[in-house]
């Protein structure tokens, strides 16, 4: 096989980003917006050792799965890829991608253990409860842009279908105030200008919280805040000072308020979390409270466990948790989240739920020795659980562990190195971003009886 040779190519499976896998000759080719089940003439576009990449020139015969495509950003923007699929097919989807995902990368047989279907989200478009985007001047005005994943190219969004409302309003409101003001827009070539990025994020009573990510300092920003708060649905407007060169990194170290109120508050099954500009909550509000009801459901809580958090981050779910449980405890490397913790433990009146601030390859075992631990939950990152971590928790004899995850890959890994001395009892897939491959899965594993 070489670039540009064309053949009919039958879909199989669908990819961890979106694709289309089909093979030809035995060798993996994926395919962008292809469905399985589906026949597409395509054109190769890259070969590489083990798989190879190629476009659709027509396709030979359509999925009943196929939509079409609402959004006029889709194909530039990059930020949804399945949303040319029905969703109650891709609810299927995703349930088959954690299974291909375990056969692929472990020796675990997922035939021995239940995958459940896909909890589905009731809002599927407009649920986004933050934005953030760089600010450019396209055609006289001022646009959020959004960088496309795969070919790097920036492109105006005025409007995202995932977001809630009132945050397109408002990112357009701000934009044409910023634009009237005249104020300079950061250009990254020169790491010079003003206004850099615009993230705003909104509660479930469409509380808005705006922050304005600046390059430079300037006067400007604070008479654009005086304005901003006169907008319905601001409650607060914070600057922020980023002039890093990296277009990674949307955050600088110094954050100021300038006008309105310091957080909005948003709220899950009575527990109520402070929200700041930076603060880390998931997307997807409603599916959030669906996600952690399904590990309070997977635990079985009497109120009589002690529940371990190694990862325990701005203790979201520890708190959740904490009204059903005897205690929860948390260990957390940075400190400024174990203060966002205690923050929220104290906004709720909790008082069963303790935070240590160290490492947990450190402090994890000790943890073990001093307390009667019944059951460690584990909140995944993108990278995975680190080793040393899994390896003391295979050595105790904790009864229960949940596993929770928004990485399909690590999160395999992971289970099979934990099914040493653990069984794998269930895994639930839920779909906390749809329209797009994410999966976030709740995995409920018990000691083995030796």
């Amino acid at each position: 096989m070489k670039e540009n040779d064309q053949f009919i190519l039958d879909i199989k499976r669908l990819g961890i980003n979106g694709e289309g896998i089909g093979f030809y000759k035995r060798l993996a080719v994926f395919v962008d917006g292809a469905i399985p089940g589906e026949g597409h003439n395509v054109c190769v576009t890259k070969v590489l050792d083990k798989m190879a990449f190629a476009k659709t020139t027509e396709i030979k015969h359509a999925s009943p799965d196929r939509i079409e495509i609402t959004c006029p950003h889709y194909n530039e923007c990059g930020g949804c890829n399945v949303s040319h699929i029905k969703y109650n097919r891709m609810l299927e989807l995703k349930r088959d991608l954690i299974i291909e995902t375990l056969n692929r990368y472990t020796k675990l047989n997922p035939r021995k253990f239940e995958i459940k279907p896909t909890l589905r989200s009731e809002d599927i478009f407009n649920y986004r409860n933050r934005s953030i985007g760089s600010i450019r001047k396209v055609n006289d005005k001022y646009s959020i842009c959004m960088t496309n994943p795969v070919s790097n190219e920036v492109h105006p969004i005025n409007s995202c279908m995932l977001q809630n409302p009132v945050i397109n309003e408002l990112n357009e409101q701000i934009l044409k105030l910023a634009y009237d003001m005249n104020i300079s827009l950061y250009i990254p070539k020169f790491n010079r200008g003003i206004l850099r990025y615009l993230s705003i994020r909104v509660n479930s009573k469409n509380e808005a919280l705006v922050c304005l990510i600046c390059g430079e300092k300037s006067n400007k920003i604070k008479e654009l805040a005086s304005e901003i708060i006169k907008l319905d649905n601001v409650k607060g407007v914070y600057e922020n000072f980023n002039n890093s060169k990296k277009e990674s990194v949307f955050f600088g170290l110094e954050m100021n308020l300038l006008e309105g109120e310091a957080f909005i508050v948003e709220e899950l099954n009575n527990v109520k979390y402070k929200l700041y500009p930076n603060t880390f909550f998931h997307l997807n509000t409603k599916q959030t409270n669906n996600l952690y009801e399904t590990v309070l459901k997977t635990l079985k809580l009497s109120r009589k466990e002690t529940v371990l958090f190694p990862n325990s981050g701005v203790g979201l779910l520890p708190l959740y948790l904490s009204k059903m449980t005897k205690e929860v405890i948390g260990i957390e490397y940075n400190k400024d989240l174990i203060a966002y913790a205690n923050e929220n433990a104290k906004l709720n009146k909790i008082s069963n739920a303790k935070f240590y601030q160290g490492d947990s390859v450190q402090l994890l075992p000790k943890m073990l020795e001093d307390k009667e631990v019944d059951i460690i939950v584990l909140e995944s990152s993108k990278t995975g659980i680190d080793e040393s971590i899994i390896k003391t928790i295979n050595n105790s004899n904790i009864k229960k562990i949940v596993y929770v995850s928004s990485n399909m890959v690590s999160m395999a890994k992971d289970l099979d190195k934990l099914s040493v001395n653990y069984n794998i009892n269930s895994i639930t897939p839920i779909d906390l971003l749809p329209q797009t491959t994410n999966i976030e899965s709740v995995c409920m594993l018990s000691l083995k009886q030796n």
